[in-house]
C-alpha cells in the first residue's frame, strides 16, 4: 500500500519547488529511457511482453503528467509510490520464473527512486525515508530469492531519501532566513527614510523652539526645556536601531511569516528564550537617559545571563562615577561593539577628567569603585578594563570581554 506522507511541515517554496521539480522531471524521463533499454536487453526472458510494455507506458504517462502539477501534494506522492510498487511487482508477471530467480532487474529499475525523491521534496527526511521503506519492502517481496544486489539497492534508496530530505530541509530553512533578513533590511531602510523626513521637519522646529525660548527667557524657559527633551527623545528614536529590529530569531521570523516588530521593549527583549542567556544590547539600552547616550549595534548581542549581569553592573558603576566626579552638566556615551570574538563596551564622558595617578590613589584610600566594581567584574569574566583620561578632557573606560563560545576564551 502506498504511504500517506505527512505534510504538517510542508512549506511551499516557489524557488525550491520549481528547481527541484524540474530536476525530478528530467530524472524520471532519463531513468525511464534506461528502464526501456534494460527491458529490451532482457527481452528473451519475457513470458508476457505486453505486461512490460503496459508498465513502461504507465511510467511514461506519469513522467509527463507529474511535472504539470503546480506543486507537490500528498495525493501525487501516494500515486507515484503506488505506480513504482506496482511496476516492481509486475516484474514477476512479465518475466519467467527462472529469470526472476536469476536476479533479472525490475521493470522500472532506477525509476522507482524518483518516488523516493518526490517524498523527500515534499516533507524532507521523513517523507524520503517513508517512501524508501515502502519501495524497499516491495523489492523484498518481488525478489526470489533475495540477493546481495537487492539489499544493496535498498541501502541506496534509504540513503537517497535521507540525503535529499536533508538537503530540502536545509534549503527551506536558508530561504526562510534569507527572507527574514530581506524583510528586516527593508524595514530598516523605511525607518531611515522616515527618520530623514522627521529630521528635516519636526526636529528642526523643536530645535528652533528650544533656541528661541532660551533667548526670550522667563516662562519660555520651561517651553524650551520641554522642546529640548522632546527633540532628544525623538532624535534617539529615529537614530538608534534597537537590536530587536534585526533579530532573525524573533518568533514571527522563525515561523516564516517574515514580520519583524518595529520596536521591542527592553524588558521583553533583554532575555533570550533560554533563561541562561540574555541580550546585552537591550540591557544597556535601559541605561539611556537625557544625560547618557547609548549607541548599539544593529543586531542582538546574546551572552550568558551572568556575563550580561556583570557587564551591565560594571557599566552602571562607570556611569555612577561620571555622575559623581565628572562635574555638573557632564554627558556620557556608552558604545557597544561585538567583534565576534569579544564584546567591547566603551563608556566616555566629557567631564572634568583625572590624572593617571588618580586610580591608584583611590585604591590606596579604600575606594574600590574602579578596581573592584568595574575592573574586578570584567577580570572575573576573563576580560580587561582600561582607562584613558586627562584633566579637563573627560574620561574613557574600555571594557573588553571575550565571548565564552569562542575557542580559547575563559568561561
Amino acid at each position: 500500500m502506498a504511504p500517506a506522507v505527512p505534510d504538517a511541515r510542508y512549506a511551499p517554496s516557489p524557488l525550491i519547488d520549481s528547481a527541484a521539480g524540474r530536476g525530478l522531471a528530467i530524472y524520471r524521463l532519463l531513468s525511464l529511457l534506461y528502464a526501456s533499454l534494460v527491458v529490451w536487453t532482457h527481452r528473451a526472458d519475457l513470458d508476457a511482453p505486453w505486461v512490460a510494455v503496459v508498465v513502461l507506458l504507465v511510467l511514461l504517462a506519469w513522467s509527463l503528467v507529474a511535472p504539470l502539477l503546480p506543486r507537490p501534494t500528498r495525493l501525487a506522492i501516494v500515486v507515484e509510490t503506488a505506480i513504482a510498487v506496482g511496476a516492481i511487482l509486475a516484474t514477476n508477471l512479465a518475466y519467467s520464473p527462472d529469470a526472476v530467480a536469476g536476479g533479472v532487474p525490475t521493470i522500472p529499475t532506477n525509476w522507482s527512486a524518483g518516488a523516493v525523491m518526490a517524498g523527500a521534496l515534499y516533507s524532507g527526511i521523513r517523507g524520503g525515508l517513508l517512501v524508501a521503506v515502502v519501495v524497499a519492502v516491495s523489492n523484498l517481496v518481488q525478489a526470489d530469492p533475495d540477493s546481495a544486489l537487492t539489499y544493496h539497492n535498498i541501502v541506496l534508496l534509504l540513503l537517497l531519501g535521507a540525503l535529499v530530505g536533508l538537503a530540502v530541509n536545509l534549503a527551506r530553512e536558508s530561504q526562510v532566513r534569507l527572507e527574514a533578513a530581506i524583510t528586516a533590511s527593508e524595514r530598516l531602510a523605511e525607518r531611515e527614510r522616515i527618520g530623514r523626513q522627521v529630521h528635516d521637519g519636526v526636529l528642526q522646529a523643536l530645535a528652533l523652539i528650544n533656541r528661541r525660548g532660551r533667548e526670550i527667557g522667563g516662562e519660555s524657559l520651561a517651553l524650551a526645556e520641554l522642546a529640548a527633551d522632546q527633540e532628544r527623545a525623538l532624535r534617539t528614536l529615529i537614530t538608534r536601531v534597537e537590536p530587536a529590529l534585526l533579530d532573525a530569531a524573533h518568533p514571527d521570523v522563525r515561523a516564516g511569516r517574515g514580520h519583524v516588530p518595529f520596536a521591542t521593549s527592553p524588558a521583553t527583549a533583554s532575555r533570550d528564550e533560554h533563561d541562561d542567556r540574555a541580550d546585552l544590547a537591550s540591557r544597556l539600552a535601559e541605561r539611556r537617559t537625557a544625560a547618557v547616550e547609548v549607541v548599539l549595534p544593529a543586531r542582538t548581542v546574546v551572552l550568558p545571563a551572568h556575563h550580561v549581569d556583570e557587564i551591565d553592573a560594571a557599566v552602571a558603576a562607570a556611569l555612577d562615577n561620571v555622575e559623581r566626579h565628572a562635574g555638573e552638566g557632564a554627558r556620557a556615551w556608552v558604545l557597544l561593539d561585538d567583534t565576534g570574538e569579544e564584546v567591547v563596551v566603551t563608556v566616555r564622558d566629557n567631564g572634568a577628567g583625572m590624572t593617571d595617578e588618580r586610580l591608584a590613589e583611590a585604591a590606596d584610600q579604600g575606594r574600590l569603585g574602579c578596581s573592584s566594581s568595574i575592573a574586578g567584574r570584567v577580570r572575573d569574566l576573563g576580560g580587561s578594563a582600561g582607562w584613558r583620561s586627562r584633566p579637563g578632557s573627560g574620561c574613557t573606560v574600555t571594557l573588553r570581554v571575550p565571548r565564552p563560545d569562542v575557542a580559547g576564551s575563559r568561561t
